[in-house]
């Protein structure tokens, strides 16, 4: 990565960096004061005791994005080991996170500075308050000498959501990134003339790596909302030029329910968004409200990177739910496989395989789980889907979230995505609960403000899938859980419901 960021910094005046400061600010960086800040920062961070092959947790979200991509960043100059902490997990699951990635220095400030002295308390971390805000940080220092680093360096650990258990780390090299970087530069698109903007935390995977690093690597101009606000995303693509807009599907749903379609930037040509699939008549909405923009759907995970496939916008609408035929750039590889290994036929479910030079080098203090999943060089994703005839490949469920009722395979997504086309259903999830003779039954989790006719919903299911693939039971809730990137929290519900 030091190789990518003194590239950055021979694009001197041009645009790189606008995100929230801690101070308040909002601050724009060209290249060459974007790699300064970088240097400057590592200095810093030496001072406070980091050496290289240690590892710093940045635990703050994005109204200090500046103060967190620039810490990242300076960890991995020093040739120390970055680690975002999410500033929404309660403070037992920073803890084990800390104490599982062996932190010597988490970064905070703002109101996670409470949490930050708890953690430190039991985990023995050191804690660098940054609520100053990054120029008071680095205002003494001076730039400190990049350490010689190799691809097989490790960059950072990236820990997953945590939606099925334990969170576990995804060790990503410094080779690894790079591979990312130009994986995801393909899959967007993205120029040297691009403006990026999303709202995206940073604390998740896309906020840490797909975001910035398709941006480093195509020298585009990356702008970080500091929260999302669908009231006040366009008139900001408008104010920055903004050319490219990731979101996760539920941003954009917003967006299309709330935001006021009117004040759509010109610049705005492309739309990039991935953490769940989107239903075809949602995809059509956002097609006619942003006419002559291209759509493009992601699909990936933490582990490759995040890298996986996409669905590039001559096939979107088409292809509707479909996360592409191909990987994401042109190193990137995907199949199914059978329990056994073997490849699924066409239309028959497969766990999702992945391979690619962005796919981490396995998960920290975890050997047996990373040969579990990296087998022979493919990243088992531990996600179903199918591939159609035309080799175009579509996700269907989690693994862990196939619900087997009676014997029936059944994924929740399809039963998912039929009951959000009935009127009034503004969001759903679809749960395995136990049933004495079944062994599992169908429960329908279902956000409708307005109320709803719950067996006109089910006859509605029953006209358009097979009878046993129909919930018996629908529960309404004023919303669902979700983590960060917009993924519904099935273990919450099933807690709660099962």
């Amino acid at each position: 990565m030091v190789d990518v960021f003194e590239e950055v910094a021979r694009r001197e005046s041009r645009s790189a960096l606008s995100a929230t400061s801690a101070s308040g600010e909002f601050v724009h960086s060209t290249g060459a004061e974007l790699t300064s800040l970088i240097a400057r920062a590592a200095s810093a961070l030496h001072a406070n005791g980091v050496e290289s092959g240690q590892t710093v947790g940045i635990h703050l979200d994005n109204r200090a994005a500046l103060e967190a991509l620039v810490l990242h960043w300076a960890a991995q100059w020093l040739g120390a080991v970055a680690v975002p902490l999410g500033t929404r997990l309660a403070v037992p699951e920073v803890e084990y996170i800390v104490s599982h990635a062996e932190i010597a220095l988490v970064c905070s400030g703002l109101d996670g500075r409470a949490h930050a002295s708890r953690i430190s308390d039991t985990t023995g971390a050191a804690v660098l308050d940054v609520s100053a805000g990054l120029r008071a940080l680095v205002g003494p220092h001076a730039e400190a000498a990049a350490a010689r680093l190799t691809e097989n360096d490790v960059a950072d650990i990236l820990y997953t959501s945590g939606t099925t258990g334990r969170p576990k780390g995804a060790v990503l090299t410094h080779g690894n990134n790079v591979a990312a970087g130009l994986e995801l530069m393909h899959a967007s698109d993205l120029t040297a003339d691009d403006v990026y903007q999303s709202a995206i935390p940073y604390f998740t995977s896309t906020g840490a790596h797909t975001n910035p690093l398709a941006c480093l690597v195509a020298g585009a101009h990356l702008v970080v909302e500091p929260e999302f606000d669908q009231h006040r995303m366009l008139a900001m693509a408008d104010a920055m030029g903004t050319t490219t807009y990731l979101g996760a599907p539920s941003m954009l749903n917003l967006v299309l329910r709330d935001a006021d379609l009117s004040e759509r930037p010109e610049s705005l040509r492309h739309l990039v968004f991935g953490g769940s699939v989107m239903d075809a008549g949602t995809l059509r909405r956002l097609a006619d409200a942003f006419s002559g923009c291209a759509l493009t759907n992601l699909y990936g995970q933490t582990e490759a990177g995040p890298g996986g496939t996409v669905c590039k916008p001559v096939f979107i609408l088409d292809k509707a739910g479909s996360i592409g035929n191909q990987g994401m750039g042109p190193w990137t590889s995907f199949a199914l496989q059978r329990a056994d290994g073997s490849t699924p036929d066409t239309g028959e479910l497969g766990e999702i395989v992945l391979r690619s030079p962005a796919v981490m080098s396995g998960y920290h203090h975890d050997r047996e789980q990373t040969a579990s999943t990296i087998v022979d060089g493919w990243l088992h994703t531990g996600d179903l889907g199918f591939v159609d005839t035309d080799g175009f490949l579509f996700y269907a469920d989690r693994l862990k979230d196939l619900v087997i009722r009676g014997g029936m395979n059944i994924a929740s997504a399809e039963v998912e995505s039929v009951l959000m086309t009935y009127p009034g259903i503004v969001d759903a999830a679809v749960i395995g609960v136990h049933h004495d003779v079944l062994g599992e039954d169908l429960l329908a989790v279902v956000v409708a403000p307005e109320g709803l006719d719950v067996d006109a919903c089910l006859e509605h299911v029953r006209m358009q899938l097979a009878d046993y693939k129909t919930p018996r039971r629908v529960v309404l809730v004023a919303e669902l859980p979700r983590n960060a990137m917009g993924k519904v929290l099935k273990r919450d519900l099933r807690e709660q419901f099962g």
